[in-house]
């Protein structure tokens, strides 16, 4: 009988020592996933976010990393059903929340990402992010003057150049380049340039600015 306690312990630790493995190598691979999708590399950004669920890896990080990767690829369907299972693991997760808005926003459901970004807008009413994205949605859903009464309540001057951003969105829907370029002007002398360039971004994103405009 001690004999037979004896080899049922040895099991449990080596099964626990299994286990924190599988864990390591699980955490390791969404390391390396998370750091080929800053870099570009987005196949294998894919790739080693699917070994990291294979290892174990049930944190909502990994949908959330692998919807951001299916984001960029422009398979939007398939971003927003991974942005959902990370919300299904832990429903306060406010990455998925965020990301899921852009996608709507960036697949041309504007009214579904309205929705989403009101929603993220009651978790957080300072957010300038979400502010601006609000004046996207509504450029591009057609309703300008929604926009430019969300823009007239943005905070101003605010943390972010959210405000200077929205403002030239709105120009540039109206077909006003030379307003635009002033707001990105004024912008840049008070804001970090990776500040700006995350906005500069989303204008691009959703074709109100061309690739190689400044």
């Amino acid at each position: 009988m001690k004999q037979l306690l004896t080899v049922w312990g040895l099991c449990l630790v080596l099964l626990a020592r299994s286990a924190i493995a599988d864990q390591r190598t699980a955490e390791a691979a969404f390391q390396r996933a998370t750091a080929a999708f800053n870099n570009g590399r987005l196949e294998e950004a894919e790739e080693q976010a699917e070994d990291a669920e294979k290892a174990g890896y049930k944190k909502p990080e990994v949908a959330c990393l692998l919807g951001a990767i299916y984001t960029r690829q422009k398979r939007y369907d398939d971003a927003v059903d991974q942005f959902n299972r990370a919300l299904a693991i832990d429903p306060k997760f406010s990455a998925a929340k965020l990301y899921l808005a852009e996608a709507k926003l960036l697949q041309g459901k504007y009214a579904e990402a309205v929705k989403e970004y009101e929603a993220l807008k009651v978790l957080d009413p300072e957010s300038e992010v979400v502010d601006f994205k609000l004046v996207l949605c509504f450029l591009l859903e057609g309703d300008d003057a929604k926009a430019s009464s969300t823009a007239d309540v943005m905070k101003f001057p605010g943390k972010t150049p959210a405000y200077y951003f929205a403002r030239a969105a709105i120009a540039l829907k109206r077909g006003g380049k030379d307003s635009a370029q002033r707001y990105f002007e004024t912008a840049k002398k008070y804001y970090r340039d990776d500040q700006c360039r995350f906005f500069l971004q989303s204008l691009k994103e959703v074709d109100l600015l061309v690739s190689n405009a400044q």
